[in-house]
């Protein structure tokens, strides 16, 4: 075949791309996918257009492309409504990538893109998924305000996108703003190294937590660890799933996000965030399927010391139950200016607890004196609890 009518062929990381167009440099790679930086602007626009208006595609074909220097994205993408799945996996940007207005009202894939100047999303609608796994980034990125309220739509859908396994440059910068990444994933990147600002995070239980738990939660429903790690006997067989690196991984997420709000002085996200580290950390354990586990106590009592209402509720209950227990053994009054009633056992568990070793009055039987000894134990160390909670939630704020 002549090279006047040879045509692009392209390699991916995992398949073969046939492209159409016909050969344009040296390597036999055509207008669009030719990695010359400084090649004909024009006949890259003539060509973009070309694939953009092909009517006999399921989806907009943009793997691979070669973005040159003199093209600029923003007049060809900025504004356009992408009506059918649009696929930029292994594109690269050389200068700046403006998809800012756009609506992609299908599947929007940027796998592996590279970025080397500035990304801005800004006011984009994806109604869709959106996937930016293993992208790289070297330059500015900025994704703001995106599925923003629509005249005539009761309510925007949620964006979702993977941003797993990010590549990031050591001048790169990713920020996303006024944005929610509830449905958003981040397994594997450096969150450490990505600004927040008016990001709301995925409401679980009481507290914001990143997409990954929620997703990873769900798949261990679906498949046990525990009894799969107990009853595993078989040499020859395959080994259980590693969840206590699934979990590991998520716990890094988490604390890679308490040193980027910490440095944000946002402290109640940032107690939220240690609260999903100890989730995950006591999950990843094989021990946490026994009620006295270390962590579980410390998470029941008291939420790892973020729950100061959990830890007060528990002080109040114990206290009650205590001063029931004792009421019910028996209390003997050794001093008669005190009157029987029934508030002597709080009053006389309250100086106890508090080591001042009343003398008026002494529990009846072994039980009594159990319950009066156990009493020194649980009540202070609750209310150590408590108040260690009240300090994380609110000195912080200091």
């Amino acid at each position: 075949m002549s090279e006047a009518t040879a045509t692009c062929r392209i390699h991916d990381k995992y398949e073969e791309i046939e492209c159409s167009n016909p050969a344009y440099d040296v390597e036999g790679f055509c207008i669009l996918h030719s990695q010359e930086k400084a090649k004909d602007p024009e006949a890259f626009k003539t060509a973009l257009r070309a694939r953009w208006n092909q009517q006999d595609t399921e989806f907009y074909d943009f793997r691979l492309v070669f973005f040159p220097v003199p093209f600029d994205p923003k007049d060809f993408f900025g504004s356009r409504e992408f009506s059918k799945p649009v696929d930029f996996s292994g594109a690269t940007f050389t200068e700046g990538a403006v998809f800012s207005w756009a609506t992609f009202t299908e599947k929007a894939n940027f796998a592996g893109a590279t970025f080397m100047k500035e990304a801005y999303f800004v006011d984009a609608t994806f109604r869709k998924e959106a996937n930016f796994l293993t992208v790289t980034i070297r330059g500015r990125a900025v994704l703001l305000d995106l599925n923003p309220p629509q005249a005539g739509v009761p309510s925007p859908p949620a964006f979702r996108a993977d941003f797993q396994y990010l590549h990031f440059s050591p001048e790169a910068m990713l920020r996303f703003q006024d944005l929610s990444l509830a449905y958003c994933t981040f397994n594997a990147s450096d969150l450490r190294r990505v600004e927040f600002h008016h990001v709301q995070w995925h409401p679980y239980r009481g507290r914001q937590a990143v997409y990954d738990e929620v997703l990873l939660r769900q798949e261990e429903k679906k498949k046990p660890w525990f009894w799969a790690w107990l009853l595993y006997d078989d040499p020859h067989a395959d080994p259980p799933s590693s969840w206590t690196d699934k979990y590991g991984e998520v716990e890094r997420l988490y604390r890679d996000l308490q040193e980027n709000y910490e440095r944000a002085r946002d402290y109640k996200r940032m107690g939220d965030f240690y609260y999903g580290e100890m989730e995950m950390h006591r999950r990843a354990s094989k021990w946490r399927w026994f009620p006295f586990y270390w962590y579980n106590l410390y998470w029941a009592l008291s939420g790892y010391g973020e729950r100061p209402s959990r830890a007060f509720g528990l002080l109040i209950f114990f206290l009650a139950v205590l001063t029931g227990l004792l009421a019910w053994s028996g209390l003997e009054i050794l001093d008669h200016k005190y009157s029987a009633g029934f508030g002597n056992p709080f009053f006389y568990l309250l100086q106890k607890v508090t080591l001042q070793r009343p003398t008026w009055a002494e529990p009846v039987g072994f039980g009594g004196k159990l319950v009066a000894g156990v009493s020194v134990l649980f009540i202070p160390g609750q209310a150590a609890l408590f108040l260690l909670a009240l300090r994380n939630r609110l000195g912080r704020r200091r």
